[in-house]
Formats: C-alpha cells, sequence, structure tokens
C-alpha cells in the first residue's frame, strides 16, 4: 500500500519553502497571516505546520519547527526527517503560485495566451487548473533542475 503523501501549511517566514514543496508535489498552503487560522486550517484539514515559529510549534502536535533561515537548510532538515523529494516534473508538481494541479496541455489550447517567440520555440506546455498560470520548460525551468541538482546533493552529503 502507498503511502500517502502529508499535506502542509507553511507560516509566513517560509515561502521559498512552500513555493518548492509545491514543484515536488506537496500540497501546502501558504498565504495565512495569523497564527490561529494557521492552526485551525491544519487542524481541519489534517496538515502539518511548518514553521519558524517555535510558540506556533509548541502549540500544535503536527508541527515542524524548521530551524535554519536558509533554504537549503530547510530542506535538508525535510529530507532527514525522511520526507521524499520526487524527480522535479511538472506532471508531479503542483502550481507554485496557488498549490492547483498542473496538467500538460496540447500546444494548440494556448495559441495566443503566451507570447508569440515562447509558441514557437516549445512544443511542451503544461497549465494550473486552479488559476490557470502556463508553463513550459524555459530558462527558469532549467534554474530550478539546477537548484533541484544541488537540493539532491544535500541529501547525498549528509
Amino acid at each position: 500500500m502507498r503511502r500517502k503523501s502529508p499535506k502542509f501549511i507553511a507560516d509566513m517566514m517560509l515561502g521559498r519553502l512552500a513555493r518548492w514543496l509545491r514543484l515536488y508535489g506537496y500540497d501546502t498552503l501558504y498565504g495565512i497571516e495569523n497564527d490561529e487560522e494557521i492552526l485551525k486550517v491544519a487542524k481541519e484539514e489534517g496538515r502539518v505546520i511548518l514553521t519558524r515559529d517555535e510558540d506556533l510549534a509548541k502549540r500544535c502536535e503536527n508541527a515542524i519547527l524548521i530551524k535554519s533561515n536558509k533554504f537549503e537548510e530547510q530542506v535538508k532538515q525535510l529530507m532527514e526527517l525522511g520526507f521524499e523529494f520526487k524527480e522535479l516534473f511538472p506532471e508531479n508538481a503542483r502550481c507554485p503560485k496557488c498549490n492547483g494541479l498542473i496538467r500538460r496541455v496540447k500546444k494548440e489550447e494556448i495559441k495566443g495566451k503566451v507570447p508569440e517567440g515562447v509558441y514557437e520555440d516549445y512544443d511542451e506546455f503544461y497549465i494550473c487548473t486552479q488559476c490557470g498560470q502556463i508553463y513550459w520548460p524555459g530558462r527558469q525551468w532549467k534554474e530550478m533542475v539546477k537548484i533541484d541538482r544541488k537540493l539532491r546533493n544535500l541529501k547525498e552529503n549528509k
């Protein structure tokens, strides 16, 4: 039986980590500023709270206190706790902006919705089913793949 992936809710100090967890396919809420609301949503939806706030972490039994301010160290801490970071593929990712699911679309479906040069240069496109953001494997994606490699080396070089 496959283990169900945890769902997260990240506090306002962990925006970059939240976006990357989404890219790795984790259902991750972000953007709630009020601690009481974070606690309420976490309880109602069975989410693990990720926080840099010791007081908030103490108030919930299902919280992870993220120790470092550095993104790479935050990822390393989660890896050491046993969280899996699958290959970075758009098909596995969630939208880094809104947490929606991403699906591949036919090139024709996005005609007129991306710059003409992008439409001509690429054949692979993805769209967020929630906010409609369109993605393609361009320069930004290549940069994310480089960062992903660096993060995977953290795990191997424990």
